[in-house]
């Protein structure tokens, strides 16, 4: 037995060998190690786990009241058993072949649990479990390598990866009615290098699920991969950190970079209510064959506070991104939506995210069927898709609001009262430049290349209702300043438009009326005498409302100025 850390403080605690968790000698020993009481476990040497079975567990907490402090160790499983497969996969509600998988640590039903201080490693399904639990608390834990052959069922998807800590639904009835984890602490834990080459199945550096009141500070979730190309049934199968169907979150201080997959990858993925990002980075996660690529996916939200984010360099390095029926975006730094209803990001930042995708549009944020969304001193600068023509949708833009979806029951989702306030816009393109790509990620920019700025944008708005730009600086875009297409009710008032290749402003298609006051627009298109397209017929070029009839008396005060060279 290993010297225990800490002086004694770990004697005072139940010890945990080797021994007791792949069993010897002595017929009265169980293994796998199950807790059974209340109390205090130390694990006092590193442990190479043999499991005995597909679907074994290295240690079960089956006891409220328990700490299992890893003391520094590390819990390994080493010559993993084959997993158990099916003949038939697409007879399961959870898809895949393989229908089994080993757990690290694994508690159920329990309260008052706190996992701490070690390394878990290497583990055929997922490294910690957490299932139906209550006042959770994780913390200072290393959860790598993870997920390869082994899965567990998720309810309505097979995944694997590092940290799972899930509430349930009942899928029996047509209610599908959630019991919601809750109160659940993840500090500083490192869940990174969770990989897999499962077809249909989601990889995960930690996954969320049905969980309330949650606190995520000080983690990493980097390089975890699927090279499956697979989309597992939902869009995203490769995720640092996947929050699903859950309330009352704040994530600070974290980090989500360079996960990838042969499908779809992001950084960060949430989905529910009452969720708050302060101070997180998701860069550089990539797909080399797959449709989209992002750093933050937020759909399906209500209640969405993001603080001083950023989302540089997440790439799509396949041209025929997006092929697949759904064709919102190809490359993203932040995607919020779709259905996403009231949110604010503020001083959130969205550099150099690109494609090389002819179906979607690449940008730094983008907005799809959103209501009530605010972006406030956010900044996109560089933002690149390298395909875009006038035949295609490959467009390019640092702000993106996108068409409102159909509603099953009528009408239209989102799209409506969406607002750019003091934001700014800079060198967001779709022509390509060869650039330096650090590996093991492979240069995107496989030579230079000239796009059609028809297809770029500072802020490209399309089928919004009462949008607002105010305040904001658009300006060395290749193609448009602020570019409104088929939108109605719009406020934009208060704009630095320059050096943008075509226009300062395009209203195309307008929808409906809309108002444009005390915008400034200088140097932008040939010899910089295109500021404004889309004026009414007559109306003078410095005393206008655009697309709608000019003012009776006075315009003082909503003049729009623009600035030419000789």
């Amino acid at each position: 037995m290993s010297e225990l850390p800490h002086g004694d403080a770990c004697c005072q605690r139940t010890h945990i060998t080797a021994q007791d968790i792949n069993g010897g000698p002595d017929p009265d020993r169980r293994a796998p190690y199950v807790i059974t009481a209340p109390g205090q476990y130390a694990l006092v040497e590193d442990v190479d786990w043999v499991a005995s079975d597909a679907d074994a567990r290295a240690i079960t907490i089956a006891s409220d009241d328990v700490t299992l402090d890893l003391c520094g160790r590390t819990l390994r499983q080493v010559d993993p058993p084959a997993p158990r497969t099916v003949a038939d996969p697409g007879a399961r509600p959870c898809r895949g072949e393989v229908a089994s998988g080993n757990v690290g640590v694994y508690a159920e039903g329990r309260r008052r649990i706190a996992i701490k201080n070690g390394s878990v490693l290497g583990i055929q399904g997922v490294g910690i479990v957490a299932r139906d639990c209550r006042q959770v608390e994780l913390r200072d834990l290393s959860v790598m390598r993870c997920g390869g052959d082994g899965v567990i069922d998720t309810s309505f998807l097979c995944r694997n990866g590092g940290i799972f800590v899930m509430g349930t639904q009942d899928t029996r009835d047509a209610s599908n009615d959630v019991a919601f984890a809750s109160e659940l602490r993840m500090i500083n834990c490192v869940c990174s290098e969770n990989t897999s080459r499962l077809d249909a199945v989601v990889t995960l550096g930690a996954l969320v699920l049905f969980c309330d009141n949650v606190e995520v500070k000080g983690c990493v979730f980097n390089r975890n991969a699927n090279e499956s190309a697979q989309p597992s049934g939902v869009q995203f199968n490769v995720v640092g950190v996947d929050f699903v169907i859950c309330r009352n979150v704040l994530v600070e201080d974290c980090e989500a970079h360079d996960n990838t997959s042969g499908g779809e990858p992001a950084g960060f993925f949430a989905w529910g209510e009452n969720y708050k990002f302060l101070r997180c980075r998701a860069n550089r996660n990539y797909t080399l064959t797959g449709n989209r690529a992002c750093g933050f996916n937020i759909s399906t939200t209500n209640n969405l506070e993001m603080i001083e984010c950023e989302a540089d360099g997440n790439y799509n390095a396949n041209p025929a991104a997006s092929a697949d029926g759904v064709r919102d975006f190809s490359a993203l730094g932040f995607r919020v939506g779709r259905a996403v209803v009231r949110g604010l990001l503020e001083g959130c930042r969205a550099m150099g995210n690109h494609s090389v995708g002819v179906n979607a549009p690449a940008g730094g944020f983008a907005l799809h069927a959103t209501r009530q969304v605010v972006l406030r001193r956010c900044v996109a600068v560089g933002n690149r898709n390298a395909s875009g023509t006038a035949e295609d949708d490959g467009l390019a833009a640092g702000f993106i609001a996108s068409a409102p979806l159909a509603d099953p029951e009528g009408g239209a989702v989102g799209g409506e009262d969406n607002a750019f306030i003091d934001c700014i816009a800079d060198g967001n393109t779709v022509h390509r430049a060869p650039l330096f790509v650090q590996p093991p990620a492979p240069p995107v920019d496989a030579g230079p290349s000239r796009g059609d700025p028809q297809k770029g944008a500072g802020f490209f708005l399309e089928g919004q209702r009462g949008a607002r730009i105010i305040g904001c600086q658009a300006a060395n875009n290749d193609g448009k300043g602020i570019w409104l297409r088929a939108c109605a009710g719009a406020l934009v008032e208060g704009n630095t438009l320059s050096r943008n290749t075509l226009y300062g402003i395009h209203n195309e298609a307008p929808a409906g009326l809309s108002a444009f006051a005390g915008n400034r627009a200088h140097l932008n298109g040939a010899r910089h005498r295109h500021s404004y397209v889309g004026l009414p017929p007559g109306t003078p070029v410095r005393k206008w409302t655009l697309g709608s009839r000019p003012l009776r008396g006075s315009s003082e005060g909503i003049d729009n100025l623009s600035i030419r060279l000789p």
